[in-house]
């Protein structure tokens, strides 16, 4: 069974614009990316100017964690805002180089194939 952990802090920057850090610790895939998108949907309707996402916990991430990321990117943008990542482990920059180098082109059969592929390269740091 898959857990997840989140913790999120918020803070004014010294301009007194929002700064919100959510640290993430176990899995993020279709068991747990639930219980971050009810974390993520209130945070992101306050419109912060910087979403931290903290990776250090972070052990696996599939598509659906991913989706997460990339909405919260996607609704912070016209208001100014933005989403960074700090502390990937190894197989979580290995993902996130995977998503940054793909072509807009699909090159997975579909979400299932695309999670597999994820899984496989992520263990290769679990030895």
């Amino acid at each position: 069974m898959s857990t997840l952990t989140i913790n999120l802090r918020q803070k004014a920057t010294a301009t007194g614009q929002s700064e919100v850090t959510i640290a993430l610790d176990g899995n993020l895939d279709n068991a747990t990316v639930a219980s971050l998108e009810a974390k993520l949907t209130p945070t992101l309707a306050q419109h912060p100017a910087h979403l931290i996402f903290d990776l250090a916990g972070l052990k696996f991430v599939t598509s659906a964690g991913l989706r997460q990321f990339f909405i919260a990117t996607k609704q912070l943008k016209p208001h100014g805002g933005h989403v960074s990542f700090v502390n990937l482990q190894p197989q979580i920059k290995e993902v996130f180089a995977i998503m940054g180098s793909l072509p807009d082109l699909k090159i997975f059969r579909d979400q299932a194939e695309l999670d597999a592929y994820l899984l496989a390269r992520q263990k290769t740091y679990q030895q």
